[in-house]
């Protein structure tokens, strides 16, 4: 049975249930499967995954396995207009959507050509989109989106993935050894730059000491920012921008072309 939940501003109410498909479920054969990470802007047919999800701080009750919607209130015609997203629990797969305002129709009158043309006045009614805002999948703990904007307010805390790195973090970023930075006030560092520490600088800090040389000396070749002293000489947000870039890999070659691009995601081997 496939079942409709919607999410008001404090729970979850029942909305109906029914045998077939709401809309339909994501297929992971179909889509290019992506670690989530703040400095990786998608491709039309990626999405964002993060594995283990049962264990993220951010987990909510209604994605367990378990999970009965018998506990839930049904939901009355005043409840409606508080509705901020829906859940469908169909398959093995439970598909979120956010509800926006710009999906509730009230009022409005169509000429419906489907078969014979007709007239069909509309009252209340809220869109379901075909495709999902977010998709968790039971058998492999893992939940799909593409968009941690669309998905915050389903599932409160996750926003703390793309959170900017404080002013303490974005110091002791720029107080490395490989950093030059006394022209360049640390309180000037942008808002995507400081989500870029949070990510990305944390990342390197993780690396071992092999693979953090490793790196230095592909920024040194690829960033083309002037080096004082061995050390990077951070002028600008903009020079900032392209060392974080190095840190994540993400320039290479193509030799094909025969010109330097900027990838979205690095890697290191």
């Amino acid at each position: 049975m496939v079942e409709l939940i919607a999410k008001l501003k404090s729970e979850y109410k029942n909305v109906l249930s029914q045998v077939d498909d709401i809309i339909p479920n994501l297929d992971l054969t179909e889509i290019e499967q992506i670690d989530f990470t703040t400095s990786h802007k998608l491709e039309d047919d990626e999405w964002f995954k993060i594995t283990n999800f049962t264990n993220k701080n951010f987990f909510i009750n209604e994605c367990n396995r378990c999970f009965s919607t018998v506990s839930l209130h049904q939901i009355s015609n005043g409840d409606y207009k508080d509705i901020e997203g829906i859940a469908i629990l169909q398959q093995n797969q439970i598909l979120f959507q956010r509800i926006t305002p710009s999906l509730y129709i009230r009022q409005k009158t169509f000429l419906d050509y489907s078969d014979d043309p007709k007239i069909v006045k509309q009252r209340n009614q809220i869109e379901i989109r075909e495709e999902a805002d977010a998709a968790y999948v039971y058998d492999d703990d893992t939940l799909y989106f593409k968009s941690i904007s669309k998905i915050k307010i389903l599932f409160p805390g996750i926003e703390v993935l793309q959170r900017e790195a404080t002013q303490q973090e974005v110091n002791n970023f720029m107080d490395n050894d490989f950093i030059s930075s006394s022209s360049f006030d640390s309180t000037l560092v942008g808002v995507q730059n400081r989500k870029r520490i949070a990510d990305i600088g944390t990342k390197y800090l993780n690396l071992s000491e092999d693979k953090q040389q490793r790196l230095i000396i592909y920024a040194r070749e690829k960033t083309g920012i002037n080096l004082e002293n061995d050390k990077f000489e951070i002028k600008n947000d903009n020079d900032l921008k392209s060392l974080l870039y190095a840190i994540d890999q993400r320039y290479y070659y193509a030799d094909i072309y025969e010109e330097n691009r900027i990838g979205n995601r690095g890697f290191i081997a």
